[in-house]
């Protein structure tokens, strides 16, 4: 190469000890500014692709040899064990070796008479150990770029990004090949703080990520191996952020605000994609900063912590546990959303919440309703009314001792509210897709006499073709609310204008 350059110690040693860098930093790396050649697209596709995937092309594509990066992680991962540094300091020693792992590296290639390496050439491969060994490798230039929302992977070379607008891309390969990514996906799962399994015996994956993101991978059960990464991007968003995207209307964000503020219980349905969570976050920013508040989740994704809107926030977070099953019918490690909300019940918490339920979750749903505080959670369902049938099955499904009249009687009573969300993707002149998340639907749930065991009515409803819940009919109980901001009189104005 014309560009290069001896090999530099002093360079490598700037990822021992960071030093105020010229260029952007990550991870505690001087990042050189500019990017080293790579491969050239053709023109078409290099027009076509949306910036934010093109950033991620330049993190991966170019003279990086992933596989002897894959085989220099397992030696400062080795070195690492046998330092055993504390969890405050693995990241620092994990530097110095890798300064030391790629300085002799590059002598040992030149003395091979290879190419020597050039100054950005030592800068983007200790940046691609550094993510191989403490982040998510070659995934994660996707956590770091905030124009990505989801990253969807179907076997090494097959992977599409989801930008925050909706389109769906093509992106570059994340591995070598499916067995390259089946096990850089155990390496991650066994080198996390709480180690989880991931293997033909534990064939499901899920993960809390850094940067507020969620992962779910599966293999040995599927044709390829499948990856799905979720970001978390409106940690911040409260109800007013969502009036004004035109999720829901100020009226019906008036009404939301007062039932979570009355603490009263409440679900949150939808299918995927459309922003339970989002909305369940949203939701929680309505409780006072006083109230105490509790989480308990498969896999962190409130995140109710780092926003600072909360004195109080204890969060849980259940661990499928690893290893084999000890003679107590359990892996090590094990802890079950059940146990956490046992250990929350101690905790003198004013307010609870139960992330996504699924399955067992129900129960922990259930009981947390039950206690008086106000809770709420989210479930998949398609409609609100759905939401209910969705909740009973989960709860018969836990055991002959919760019948299908006690779920539903639990539902009816200790249920207040269902919100139901829809997403549509829509045609822009561009001849792109974007996605228009809003609140279909939202029900009171009571008790009913007849044969369906409970009762709904309908308080907001967008028509059909709207985008926009109006307002519908209110029980009496839910006047009361207007002492905690609802705006009923904008509720009754609404209401008799469509009238």
């Amino acid at each position: 190469m014309s560009d290069a350059a001896e090999f530099d110690p002093g360079t490598l040693a700037l990822f021992a000890k960071p030093t105020p860098p010229a260029g952007r930093t990550r991870g505690g790396f001087r990042m050189v500014p500019g990017d080293a050649p790579r491969r050239e697209a053709p023109a078409a596709a290099s027009a076509s692709r949306p910036e934010p995937v093109a950033r991620v092309q330049r993190r991966l594509d170019g003279d990086i040899d992933w596989d002897l990066v894959d085989v220099l992680r397992e030696r400062v991962s080795a070195e690492l064990s046998e330092r055993d540094p504390g969890s405050g300091a693995r990241e620092a020693v994990g530097r110095e070796i890798i300064a030391a792992v790629l300085e002799e590296e590059s002598r040992a290639s030149t003395v091979r008479g290879q190419l020597t390496w050039t100054l950005d050439h030592q800068d983007r491969l200790a940046q691609a150990l550094f993510d191989a060994v403490f982040r998510l490798g070659r995934l994660q230039p996707y956590l770091d770029d905030d124009a990505v929302e989801n990253v969807i992977i179907s076997g090494f070379d097959n992977v599409l990004v989801e930008n925050s607008d909706g389109e769906l891309v093509p992106a570059p390969p994340v591995a070598s090949s499916d067995e390259q990514l089946i096990e850089y996906l155990t390496f991650m799962a066994a080198h996390q703080p709480k180690p989880r399994e991931f293997s033909e015996a534990a064939t499901k994956l899920h993960l809390a990520l850094p940067n507020r993101a969620r992962l779910f991978a599966s293999a040995w059960v599927t044709s390829r191996p499948t990856v799905i990464i979720r970001r978390n991007r409106l940690v911040d968003a409260g109800l007013h952020e969502l009036v004004a995207l035109g999720s829901l209307s100020q009226v019906a964000a008036s009404f939301l605000s007062a039932v979570v503020q009355a603490r009263m219980s409440l679900v949150v349905s939808g299918d995927q994609g459309t922003g339970k969570t989002t909305m369940l976050r949203a939701l929680a920013h309505e409780l006072p900063p006083h109230v105490q508040i509790g989480t308990i989740e498969t896999e962190y994704e409130l995140y109710l912590k780092d926003t600072g809107d909360h004195q109080v926030v204890h969060e849980w977070q259940a661990n499928p546990g690893s290893g084999e099953i000890g003679l107590n019918g359990r892996r090590a490690g094990e802890y079950t959303v059940r146990e956490a909300l046992e250990d929350s019940l101690r905790a003198n918490l004013s307010y609870t919440i139960v992330g996504e339920v699924r399955g067992s979750e129900i129960v922990t749903m259930f009981k947390c309703m039950q206690s008086g505080s106000g809770s709420m959670s989210t479930t998949h369902a398609r409609s609100a009314e759905g939401a209910i049938r969705k909740l009973v099955t989960c709860a018969t499904q836990e055991g002959a001792n919760i019948t299908r009249e006690y779920a539903l009687n639990v539902i009816a009573e200790d249920i207040d509210v269902i919100v139901q969300l829809q997403v549509e993707s829509v045609p822009q002149g561009d001849g792109t897709w974007r996605k228009r998340r809003w609140v279909s639907e939202i029900i009171a749930v009571e008790p009913g006499e007849d044969a369906k065991g409970y009762a709904t009515t309908t308080i907001f409803a967008a028509q059909p073709g709207s985008h926009r819940a109006t307002a519908q009919i209110l029980p009496p109980r839910f006047r009361a609310l207007e002492r905690y901001g609802f705006d009923l009189a904008g509720f009754n104005a609404e209401k008799g204008t469509l009238a």
